[in-house]
């Protein structure tokens, strides 16, 4: 489908879509035209969290799994 296609179609799709719709287009393309030089800061907080996370791991508090390991996990199969 060319560009001029897909733009006629989004627009007949906008003119037609409900609030929930609208917003999530707006989002994305909101996210698509932002300036992917900008980078993102840690706070603090999060800071401390990947720190205590590290702690756990490191300790032997937490543990790690192989793909297979956490894959029975997730889907809860033995």
């Amino acid at each position: 489908m060319q560009a001029t296609n897909i733009r006629q179609k989004l627009h007949q799709y906008v003119d037609n879509s409900d609030e929930k719709l609208l917003k999530l287009m707006f989002a994305l393309a909101k996210e698509y035209n932002e300036d992917d030089d900008a980078e993102y800061e840690f706070s603090t907080e999060d800071i401390k969290i990947f720190d205590e996370r590290r702690e756990k791991r490191l300790s032997g508090e937490s543990a790690t799994y192989k793909w297979d390991e956490a894959k029975r996990i997730i889907t809860g199969k033995k």
